[in-house]
C-alpha cells in the first residue's frame, strides 16, 4: 500500500472513530489531530497538515508542538511571517523548545534576505 493511500485510510478510519467516540476537546483527540498532521506533512500534503494543526490549536491554543509543526508547514509554503508567529508562540509556551528556537532563527534569517 502506498504512503498516500495509507494516510487516506488512516484519515478515514480516524474520522469514523472520532465521530463514534465523541472525544472532541479531549487531550487524546488533540494528539490524534496533531499526529495526523505530522503524517500528512511527511507525505507532502501540506495544506491538509495545516488544517489538522489548526484544529489541534483550536482545541488547545497552548499546544507548543502544534505551533512548531504548523510553523514548519507554513514555512514550507513560503509563508515565513506566519511561521515566525507560530515559532514564537511555541517558545512562549515552552521556552526551552530548542527545535522551535532553531527554526525561528532560520526563518528570521530568510526573512532578512
Amino acid at each position: 500500500m502506498s504512503e498516500v493511500r495509507s494516510v487516506e485510510c488512516l484519515t478515514l478510519a480516524l474520522n469514523y472513530a472520532l465521530d463514534g467516540l465523541n472525544i472532541r476537546g479531549d487531550h487524546a483527540f488533540n494528539l490524534i489531530l496533531h499526529n495526523l498532521g505530522n503524517a500528512l506533512m511527511d507525505s507532502g500534503r501540506i495544506p491538509e497538515a495545516i488544517e489538522h494543526y489548526e484544529q489541534a490549536l483550536r482545541i488547545n491554543p497552548d499546544f507548543a508542538d502544534a505551533h512548531y509543526n504548523l510553523g514548519l508547514a507554513l514555512k514550507s509554503l513560503g509563508r515565513t511571517l506566519e511561521a515566525i508567529q507560530h515559532y514564537e508562540q511555541a517558545l512562549r509556551i515552552q521556552p526551552d523548545f530548542v527545535q522551535a528556537r532553531n527554526a525561528l532563527a532560520r526563518a528570521r534569517a530568510v526573512q532578512r534576505e
